[in-house]
């Protein structure tokens, strides 16, 4: 199966307004909540996709509805209940400019003991898995080496592990080398500790993680798309032009289009494809909702493919 790791995940709540003043009374158009959280996005978008999916992580005694909306959606959870509660975020769409705010919390205070619980469970259900998806900042407490301590103890497995993380969990998590990441170029620019204006010089930057022993390197670019950073191949991927009502969990789609294409045994090719098609669906929906194998089916034949290195 696939197992995802959310360390921090929330309660997300998005309100919709029209023409946001700050500073001014707002009146509520409409509003959701969704069970949030990257690996926890990562996990709806693969369960739609028919995969075989548990969400790992830290749970607070307020977030009980997390719990119960994936297993509404047939998730299997075992999260670590902790003492604390789980954040929320929220999320303000403004619909008359196609913006999104975000105000999030920095999560709950996480102690030692709670900690290694959640390693004991990560390092169990890694023996059943075939991917193990590492997504999110690391709650208060929790060591910013986190994810890389896991990657070292399973890197010698049977075991594909995608880190899709930030700041110093991402600087860490390199170190030990797991399968495949996916930075935003922002987020590559603070590993590489320089900025990067063009193409070339992201694939430059991708290519010498490749040569460290990282697999995949997939860089979000926004409106400009994506680029997958291979040995063998650079890919291009051309971003579809649709209404955007959200952007909040389009990158945990495309990781989840990833680890469906590993755990499936995919081509390079057709996994890019299914990774830009969720993702492109899930910017086309309010909230935090994942997409759909009919929304993919419909999108991935769409998805223009640009091979530029071979």
């Amino acid at each position: 199966m696939i197992t995802t790791v959310t360390a921090n995940p929330a309660i997300d709540r998005t309100v919709i307004v029209e023409n946001l003043k700050p500073g001014s009374v707002n009146r509520v158009i409409r509003s959701r909540v969704d069970a949030g959280g990257k690996g926890i996005n990562v996990a709806k978008n693969l369960k739609n996709l028919g995969d075989e999916v548990i969400a790992l992580g830290f749970l607070g005694p307020n977030a009980n509805y997390i719990i119960d909306c994936l297993e509404e959606e047939g998730i299997k959870t075992d999260f670590v209940r902790i003492k604390n509660d789980t954040r929320t975020n929220i999320k303000i769409s403004d619909i008359s400019r196609g913006e999104v705010t975000d105000l999030n919390e920095y999560g709950p205070e996480i102690s030692e003991e709670e900690i290694e619980l959640l390693k004991a469970s990560i390092f169990k259900y890694a023996e059943k898995s075939k991917v193990l998806v590492l997504s999110g900042s690391l709650p208060l407490g929790v060591p910013k080496t986190f994810y890389k301590e896991i990657i070292k103890e399973l890197k010698n497995r049977d075991l594909k592990i995608i880190l899709d993380a930030d700041n110093q969990a991402l600087f860490y998590g390199i170190e030990e080398k797991p399968f495949m990441i996916k930075p935003n170029v922002h987020e590559l620019e603070d590993v590489v500790g320089k900025k990067l204006e063009t193409l070339e010089e992201i694939v430059e930057e991708g290519k010498k993680l490749n040569k460290k022993g990282i697999e995949i390197v997939a860089v979000s670019m926004g409106k400009e798309g994506s680029v997958v950073i291979t040995d063998d191949a650079v890919f291009r991927v051309k971003p579809l032009k649709v209404e955007v009502k959200g952007t909040v969990g389009a990158g945990d789609a495309y990781v989840a289009g990833f680890a469906h294409g590993i755990y499936r045994e995919l081509s390079l090719e057709e996994t890019i494809k299914i990774a830009a098609a969720l993702s492109t669906s899930v910017v086309m929906k309010e909230g935090t909702r994942a997409g759909t194998i009919e929304e993919v089916n419909a999108l991935k034949d769409k998805i223009e493919i640009e091979k530029i290195e071979r």
